[in-house]
């Protein structure tokens, strides 16, 4: 809060320092009052302050789905930002009065009486203090000191920082843009030429379930706190099933479409303005992606959802990727919510789905994603009372996440008494770390602090894995290839950049970035 309250506080001095316009001096405040309020609000749901990436994800669908959402954010912040305006416009008033007034008096033409200025006069010295405060304004060095207070006060907010470096990232961004994909390659380090998809050879193997789990941490599994929530998801762990506990969720795939796009591809989803909507004008994507490679082995992509596929342009991406996309459209009976409809209707179309992949003839990818344990709350499903431990509450985020662990479980055993279901590859993972934090998402407090990490389950264990091997996204497309026995010579990010690391990431999102663009033919 102190950051937040420094960076408005060099606003308000840089608009009361201007003088001799008093509407730009207001407006400059209220400026102020929205980039913080914006810092804040990132800071409050996101844990860090704003950023270049993040700044160009806010885009139509995610300010219309907000007041859904988070409504206490959005409706609070409407006021907020009504009530400032209302502020600084009555200040702006009022400044513009008070000058309007002093000129005045200073322009009076009034001659003054004989006794008025001997009044004046003896009392001159008496006043000669409060001449010199109603002067200070117009001392010449008071605009380099308010100039000066208002640049510290930038210089010791980490909002202030956060926006400097937003504006240097634009700076690089718009450099980055005129390399060719060549020349971007080089300046990150890297080994060996990008194979384009139609390049690359690849072998069938077993088949494919992925099923990305709205905001399913690793924290939830054998943890006391959630026992009664998710016995399933334990039991499977009993009874030989992997759980890998250092998935990390890093920049770049931290929220669910940025998470598609990196897990399938190993590239971070560094995609510049307006990122969740570009693919929609793309119809093949030049980055190489497991599903593609599971295409020019002959599989069926089939990705379901019970969610809108509009929205931050989800459909389009997975698509580009090779995916025939069925969103919650296809379900016109299933219970109604925010997101589309529930996790329930999900996985009975998932089903049905499945017994057909199954009777074909050709191998297949079948990728779920779900949306139930949303935060801040979870979208609770009254039809799964009858499948969740009495001990957790209706309409709490628990429950949904009971309800969760029940259809994850209850597919399994689906997918077992299906024909060659024991064969099939089934990864769990959960898309990224559950937003917030406990004052908002309360079912945090039960992680007690505890080190978070994303889900990731498997019902095959990886090959060649050892314990001190961290995993992230860059690593997942080898790894579900590997799980379903694919035989390919792709190159992925992994492969190509042998540096690679989160820091590497960080220090290089602009060239990434254009990279991204240039690969899916956005630049």
């Amino acid at each position: 809060m102190r950051d937040i309250i420094l960076f408005y506080l060099a606003f308000l001095i840089l608009g009361f320092g201007i003088q001799k316009n008093k509407a730009l001096g207001a407006a400059i405040s209220f400026i102020g009052f929205l980039l913080a309020a914006l810092d804040f609000v990132c800071l409050e749901i996101m844990g860090q302050h704003l950023d270049y990436t993040t700044l160009t994800r806010i885009d139509g669908t995610m300010l219309a789905m907000a007041p859904q959402v988070t409504p206490a954010y959005f409706y609070g912040g409407v006021i907020a930002v009504l009530l400032a305006a209302a502020l600084h416009w009555l200040a702006y008033k009022k400044l513009s009065c008070h000058a309007a007034s002093a000129n005045a008096s200073e322009n009076s033409n009034t001659i003054p009486t004989a006794s008025e200025v001997v009044t004046e006069n003896n009392s001159s010295v008496s006043n000669a203090d409060e001449i010199e405060d109603k002067n200070v304004t117009h001392n010449k060095y008071f605009p380099a000191i308010l100039a000066v207070v208002a640049i510290a006060c930038l210089f010791f907010s980490g909002t202030g920082t956060a926006y400097k470096n937003i504006l240097l990232s634009a700076k690089e961004m718009k450099q980055s843009f005129s390399l060719s994909t060549e020349q971007i390659l080089n300046k990150l380090g890297a080994q060996g030429a990008y194979i384009p998809l139609d390049k690359v050879t690849a072998q069938a193997g077993k088949n494919l379930v992925v099923i990305y789990c709205e905001s399913l941490e690793n924290n939830f599994l054998q943890n006391k706190a959630f026992a009664d929530e998710v016995p399933h998801l334990n039991n499977l762990l009993e009874q030989g099933w992997h759980n890998y506990t250092n998935y990390h969720c890093l920049d770049g795939a931290d929220w669910t479409v940025g998470a598609l796009y990196a897990t399938q591809t190993g590239l971070p989803a560094y995609l510049g303005a307006n990122s969740d909507t570009l693919f929609s004008g793309v119809r093949k994507t030049g980055a190489v992606s497991y599903a593609g490679v599971l295409a020019q082995a002959g599989y069926k992509n089939l990705l379901l959802s019970n969610g809108d596929m509009n929205f931050a342009g989800t459909g389009n991406i997975m698509n580009c990727f090779g995916y025939e996309v069925k969103g919650h459209d296809q379900c016109p009976d299933g219970a109604k919510t925010v997101w589309g409809v529930h996790d329930y209707d999900l996985f009975r179309m998932a089903k049905a789905e499945y017994a057909k992949l199954a009777q074909g003839d050709k191998p297949f990818n079948l990728t779920l994603l779900t949306v139930d344990t949303h935060f801040p709350k979870g979208v609770p499903d009254k039809r799964m009372r009858p499948y969740v431990n009495e001990s957790v509450a209706d309409s709490t985020h628990e429950f949904a996440l009971a309800s969760l662990d029940y259809l994850l479980g209850n597919f399994v055993k689906f997918i077992k008494s299906q024909p060659n279901g024991e064969n099939t590859v089934i990864v769990i993972l959960g898309d990224h770390l559950l937003m917030g934090d406990f004052r908002h998402t309360t079912i945090l407090k039960k992680f007690d602090n505890a080190p978070r990490r994303v889900a990731l389950l498997t019902n095959k264990a990886i090959p060649d894995f050892t314990k001190a091997y961290e995993i992230t996204y860059y690593h997942l497309p080898h790894i579900i290839l590997a799980l379903a026995e694919v035989k390919h010579d792709a190159k992925f990010s992994a492969d190509i950049f042998p540096q690679l690391s989160e820091k590497f990431v960080a220090d290089n999102k602009e060239l990434f970035t254009s990279l991204n663009l240039k690969l899916n033919g956005m630049q």
